[in-house]
């Protein structure tokens, strides 16, 4: 297939359907013992922390199968991204491999007296996101397949999570590629969906942020970070920045004018020339009259619409956080059934 016409499919199932991504790079720490989502909960920015029970006597059940969040060091700054699973009996965390070991490390630091155990078991288990909006639908096959899973829209495009023992990951991708009804689910690669996510507005650790940056200059707050749950680290430097002032920088997404890509790290600027950001992802826009690009700007021009120069290009900026923040009462987490149920 021409692959032009492949990545017009696999738009139009993203926008449709559903795309299915092995994730390779993930790493696998998992948690036991009885404490497990309470000493998590508080090393996470998203929310795991149990609903209050119905009835007497009826078991609490977290809030959603698994949750997309931040782990901040003390200072705020992001330390790394965590895709959460909750299974019956122990919780997945999935993070880049480069982080794990480090992760595991700095999480131990914070285990006193809890019961909990955590080790990591990244050459155990492989990840899989589905992202789109009929995400929600192959969860249930998965799970036939042998994965855990839970659904958790980190991109804001819909989305689920499917961590599954290796051996067993074959089977899940398949399962997950089965002819359904509704849109179209295909396999898209991590090249194709390099492009995708800036297109997108979904930024990328260690391209787009990295652990110099608060989750606010991300533009990550409103998909990763709970500013309802109780005390977790970091949360006082990320909660006042939220509540009580700003982030210096906002990363936001702009189209720039004119074919050709534009250079790596451009300068974004005011059409008066001052200098206000750097651009960090770009991608050719679908009809090759432009780029769309991801990159930093001053937090009081992270406005939609403003007029901006990159590398000497006429650009506007195409989707923004905005300069007044973010509400308040974002989850960092999605609202999915538990992972025992059906969604």
């Amino acid at each position: 297939m021409d692959p032009t016409h492949e990545l017009d499919e696999q738009r139009r199932a993203l926008r449709e359907g559903a795309l299915v991504q092995a994730m390779p790079e993930l790493g696998t720490l998992v948690v036991t013992g009885s404490d497990r989502q309470s000493w998590l909960n508080g090393l996470v920015t998203c929310d795991l922390a149990p609903q209050k029970p119905l009835a007497p006597g009826v078991k609490a059940a977290p809030p959603a199968g698994g949750a997309y969040g931040l782990n901040v060091v003390k200072t705020g700054k992001i330390f790394a991204e965590v895709w959460i699973v909750v299974a019956a009996d122990r919780i997945f965390v999935g993070a880049l491999r480069d982080r794990i070991e480090r992760l595991r490390e700095s999480f131990e630091r914070y285990l006193i007296m809890e019961d909990a155990e955590i080790h990591d078991a990244s050459d155990e288990h492989a990840w899989v996101f589905a992202h789109g909006p009929r995400s929600a639908d192959l969860v249930a096959a998965g799970r036939a397949a042998g994965a855990e899973a839970a659904i958790v829209d980190w991109t804001g495009l819909g989305g689920a999570l499917f961590v599954a023992p290796r051996p067993a990951e074959g089977a899940v991708v398949a399962a997950l590629l089965a002819p359904g009804e509704g849109g179209p689910v295909l396999p898209v690669t991590a090249a194709a969906w390099e492009v995708l996510r800036v297109e997108s507005n979904v930024p990328r650790f260690g391209v787009d942020f990295d652990d110099q940056n608060f989750p606010q200059e991300a533009s990550l707050e409103e998909r990763a970070v709970s500013f309802n749950k109780g005390c977790y680290l970091g949360q006082e430097t990320v909660f006042m920045l939220q509540m009580r002032g700003h982030a210096k920088k906002r990363l936001v997404q702009l189209a720039v004018e004119g074919e050709g890509a534009v250079p790596a790290g451009a300068e974004i600027a005011l059409p008066d020339g001052a200098a206000v950001g750097a651009v960090t992802s770009q991608v050719a826009d679908p009809g090759g009259q432009r780029v769309i690009a991801l990159g930093y700007v001053k937090y009081k021009h992270a406005v939609q619409g403003t007029a901006l120069q990159v590398a000497g290009r006429a650009a506007e900026i195409t989707r923004a956080p905005g300069a007044s923040g973010a509400a308040a009462g974002s989850s960092g987490a999605s609202g999915a059934a538990p992972t025992g149920a059906r969604p």
